[in-house]
């Protein structure tokens, strides 16, 4: 007998993703513990990859498996799918729980028929499927494990942490990179004027140590990728805009939060860390409560805001690959290590999927 059909709606489960990713998120802004908001030790390896290619995860799924993890204790920043795990010969242990990710995609997968329209079977007679491009993007979640909810893996060693001196001339090479205009002067002003498009800084030595004065760099640096020269954000503009925009209002607090969370993307990536001041914008309670209210409004906005985030990090990145790889690869930076099963470049993100705009001074 045929069921009746329902009119139940169907569950959201990518509505639910961004919604349980914005509590979470707001749980840990307002204690003071989102990721941006605390200090990462230089050399720590916080951001997520994949168990097996190595490649890190991207965007908002990035932010979301370093919230799960360190909520959840793990020290270990690798995941896996179900299926990957099993096809390496391991399992996940019973009763654990994975964490859904989001998944972009322009084609979807379908049952291969012959020309008879029946379904074709591989030679253990499991149905085939293909792949057709819908012309259109489509978004999915999938289930992740964190290599510590499983056992049976034999896994590379992970790399050993960067040394100091590796980290600093990696963020050196990325600030040259940069190509902007970075002055000195006393006092305790740090920002990044679009108008001159040049960063002003405190003296070096008024810094408590030199992962905090980069970690300072790396932040003003990001917004200056919203300069027309370089990435042209829109976010960044309304930030600046008056008479909506200016330090405090909804729009500029928006630009911070993804400043912030770029800065501890390229500082982790780097090997420099992560060093947010007390009072400044990753803890300050104007910038808190502007945060809270936008996720409030829209549980969409922190993975809009982590991958534009991570759009600027890999944009700073990219011109100064080359410097880093040959950093990564000097010869006391390979004495210094155990011998890895990867290379230490895969620290860094892929190369953009598109080429970035040539960075050049601001008019």
């Amino acid at each position: 007998m045929a069921q009746a059909k329902t009119d139940a709606p169907r569950k959201d489960h990518v509505g639910e993703y961004h919604r349980q990713f914005a509590d979470a998120i707001i749980r840990q802004i307002e204690a003071g513990t989102a990721p941006w908001q605390k200090p990462w030790k230089p050399g720590e390896r916080f951001m997520p990859e994949n168990a097996f290619s190595g490649k890190g995860y991207t965007g908002g799924n990035a932010l979301y498996l370093a919230l799960a993890g360190q909520g959840r204790g793990f020290a270990d920043n690798r995941w896996a799918t179900y299926r990957q795990i099993a096809q390496a010969g391991g399992h996940v242990r019973k009763g654990e729980h994975g964490e859904k990710i989001l998944y972009f995609d322009t084609r979807k997968l379908s049952p291969k028929k012959d020309d008879n329209g029946r379904q074709v079977l591989d030679g253990d007679g499991r149905p085939v499927y293909e792949r057709h491009d819908k012309g259109r993007a489509f978004v999915r979640t999938y289930t992740v494990f964190n290599v510590e909810q499983t056992r049976g893996l034999d896994l590379p060693a992970r790399e050993a942490p960067v040394a100091d001196w590796q980290a600093h001339k990696s963020a050196e090479a990325v600030i040259d990179a940069a190509n902007v205009t970075i002055k000195h002067a006393p006092g305790n002003r740090a920002y990044y004027s679009k108008k001159h498009d040049e960063i002003v800084l405190p003296e070096r030595g008024q810094f408590p140590s030199a992962e905090r004065y980069y970690g300072t760099a790396l932040h003003e640096l990001s917004h200056a990728t919203g300069h027309e020269s370089r990435l042209d954000r829109e976010t960044f503009h309304n930030a600046v805009k008056y008479p909506t925009g200016g330090f405090g209002s909804a729009p500029y607090a928006r630009e911070e939060l993804r400043a912030e969370i770029a800065a501890m993307m390229t500082g982790e990536r780097i090997g420099i860390g992560h060093h947010p001041q007390d009072g400044q914008c990753g803890n300050s309670a104007a910038y808190v409560k502007s945060w809270v209210e936008a996720l409030e409004r829209d549980p969409r906005e922190i993975h809009r805001a982590a991958g534009e985030a991570d759009r600027i990090s890999r944009y700073l990145i990219s011109p100064a690959r080359e410097r880093l790889h040959a950093i990564a690869n000097e010869p006391q930076a390979v004495a210094a290590m155990a011998p890895p099963e990867r290379p230490p470049a895969s620290r860094l993100p892929a190369e953009p999927t598109r080429e970035a705009p040539p960075l050049s001074p601001g008019r």
